[in-house]
């Protein structure tokens, strides 16, 4: 049997020289280099260029369609969780709806206090009562020198607070002479003397304990009156705007929180959506049809 041959006997001679070797290596890289004949493109099919698409579009809907996803479970939790009553008054939220403390205008005085209502606060010198009262109808102090006391009328009850808003007592019906309080005041020449009127008016001598009837003539009525600069300045910390918290959910869903820039970008991600999905159905019956006909 003849010897096998060696490795080196089977390369040619002229491959063994390292300068030919270069030679055969430069040369199949400028083949493999060579320009395609002109006007020849590689063919691109329908499907190729929908996958290109639908990765583009499904890149720029990503993060959007991750967050209308749940701020649409949000809103959707929004009675339950306690999103439509709770209100959020932070900077960068009010800027975007344009919304600035507005102190209130007018108030009412009774002897060196001042009551005054915000959108959320009822405030006496500045200090918020612990629960707002709605339907201001007057403010009155009353009381002796020593034990001052002040009462604030609302629509169909009479408070009774310290000069501290510490609440006291609250009057209604049927202690209260009246259903409906439509204004408040002090008796003329009686001090620490309250008068409450809807149709007729009542004064009392006792801080409420007991009513009777009484002129409106003699009663010096409370009534509103502008507020001073140093006032309204006090009151601009509790003057800020607020939103209920589902507000702002809803209007950063629909992109409405960042005006009609964000509506149209919330309208672009829906549209690319629709394009995803078209495009996703396409490509799965031309896959499906391509797997059928080879088998």
């Amino acid at each position: 049997m003849p010897e096998p041959q060696t490795l080196a006997a089977q390369v040619p001679d002229g491959d063994r020289e390292p300068g030919a070797r270069w030679q055969r290596w430069m040369q199949r890289l400028r083949m493999g280099a060579a320009p395609s004949p002109a006007g020849v493109r590689p063919k691109r099919n329908l499907n190729v260029l929908l996958r290109e698409w639908h990765k583009r579009a499904g890149l720029f809907a990503f993060l959007f369609l991750i967050w209308l996803g749940f701020s649409g479970f949000l809103i959707n939790q929004s009675a339950s969780w306690g999103y439509d009553t709770k209100r959020v008054d932070w900077d960068w939220v009010m800027r975007l709806y344009s919304l600035h403390p507005e102190p209130p205008q007018v108030g009412f005085r009774a002897g060196n206090y001042w009551l005054a209502s915000t959108s959320d606060y009822t405030l006496i010198d500045a200090k918020p009562l612990e629960t707002p009262i709605r339907e201001l109808r007057g403010f009155v102090q009353g009381g002796s020198a020593d034990k001052p006391l002040l009462f604030v009328a609302a629509t169909e009850s009479l408070l009774l607070l310290t000069p501290k808003g510490e609440r006291i007592d609250e009057l209604t019906p049927p202690i209260l002479p009246v259903s409906t309080i439509r204004r408040i005041g002090s008796v003329k020449g009686h001090p620490g003397s309250i008068a409450v009127q809807d149709l007729d008016a009542f004064q009392s001598l006792d801080e409420g304990n007991s009513w009777t009837p009484v002129a409106s003539t003699a009663v010096e009525w409370s009534e509103a009156q502008p507020l001073p600069d140093g006032e309204r300045s006090r009151l601009t910390p509790y003057s800020r705007p607020s939103v209920s918290l589902e507000h702002v959910l809803v209007d950063a869903h629909s992109g409405r929180l960042f005006g009609s820039f964000g509506a149209w970008v919330i309208n672009f991600v829906g549209i690319a959506a629709m394009l995803l999905a078209i495009s996703g159905i396409w490509m799965m019956y031309r896959t499906s049809s391509a797997r059928r006909k080879r088998q």
